[in-house]
């Protein structure tokens, strides 16, 4: 029953709560396009607990959103999260991760926005601390895994 919980926590929390009938998470075939190409455009760091762009970042991204305006390319920004938190529970570690991933993934996103590319050109995903770069034995890793990826890919 945990695991059912923890899905549908998730799948509301990441924007999919219409998994079931609404087209905002359900795709078809026909309007499915290829990627034709990837790439990771930047990846920037975020301090303990916060979500908040630096002035570093904010031209960071910057220049991203000219190379995916100039390159009519789409965007997909990954929050993440270090995985220490200050409580021992799981679940309330997960959601909290979830949480601040999210928060920084949606800020990168509306700087991008801010910047010229269109929010529907923007997806954004929060993976909490699932997706660590660094084994966190110390603060210089977690830090490492405090963090937003932005790529940029086109279509076909």
């Amino acid at each position: 029953m945990k695991k059912i919980f923890i899905l549908f926590t998730v799948l509301i929390l990441s924007g999919c709560a219409s998994l079931f009938e609404g087209p905002d998470c359900r795709y078809t075939e026909a309007n499915l396009k290829k990627v034709s190409k990837s790439e990771l455009a930047a990846v920037i760091g975020f301090a303990d607990g916060s979500s908040e762009i630096t002035s570093e970042n904010k031209e960071i991204l910057h220049q991203v959103a000219k190379k995916a305006l100039n390159e009519k390319a789409k965007v997909v920004v990954y929050g993440h999260a270090s995985h220490r938190t200050r409580t021992q529970n799981i679940l309330q570690r997960i959601f909290i991760n979830l949480k601040i991933s999210n928060e920084r993934a949606v800020k990168t996103a509306a700087t991008l926005i801010s910047y010229g590319v269109e929010a529907t050109d923007i997806n954004t995903l929060a993976l909490f601390d699932s997706r660590p770069i660094r084994v966190e034995v110390d603060g210089a890793a977690e830090a490492a895994n405090r963090r937003a990826e932005i790529y940029l890919y086109w279509l076909e």
